[in-house]
């Protein structure tokens, strides 16, 4: 099968994968990232994804993963983060989310105590602010305000 991500590294990311392998002090994945690029670079041995999932003793899934991170991402990013910093967008965007926080504040609906997240998530609806949204992100964009409020 052809390798459809092809890791070419400089002789200046050859030695500064060195440098992350041989410091005492530096964390395990990124020690086993630096390790897994100069076996996979074309410019040096190219071993296969067996051959070096073997040498590095990681799987073949996490040697696809890192070769297709220093390609698409960077080497920085290939050797510093276990995860990809592509991630999702968010579900709810800045005005979203401000509307979300006044009904919030807001009185809830006559013969109701207090809000409740499948509430706020109807009504976000009804209010047509959102096509539709779940009771958990309701949640998890609440908490999100409420760790940015704590910080300042």
């Amino acid at each position: 099968m052809p390798i459809k991500y092809r890791v070419l590294l400089s002789l200046i990311e050859q030695q500064t994968l060195k440098q992350v392998v041989h410091v005492d002090n530096v964390a395990r994945h990124k020690r086993i990232h630096a390790q897994i690029l100069p076996a996979l670079d074309e410019n040096g041995p190219a071993l296969s994804e067996a051959v070096a999932a073997n040498v590095c003793a990681v799987s073949i899934p996490t040697i696809q993963r890192v070769r297709k991170r220093c390609v698409e991402e960077g080497l920085d990013i290939a050797i510093e983060s276990i995860f990809s910093r592509k991630g999702r967008r968010r579900s709810l965007n800045g005005e979203q989310h401000a509307h979300l926080v006044a009904l919030t504040c807001s009185k809830p609906p006559e013969s109701i105590c207090h809000w409740t997240m499948k509430l706020l998530a109807d009504k976000l609806i009804e209010l047509e602010v959102v096509e539709t949204v779940s009771a958990a992100t309701i949640s998890r964009e609440l908490k999100k305000s409420d760790k940015t409020l704590a910080e300042t």
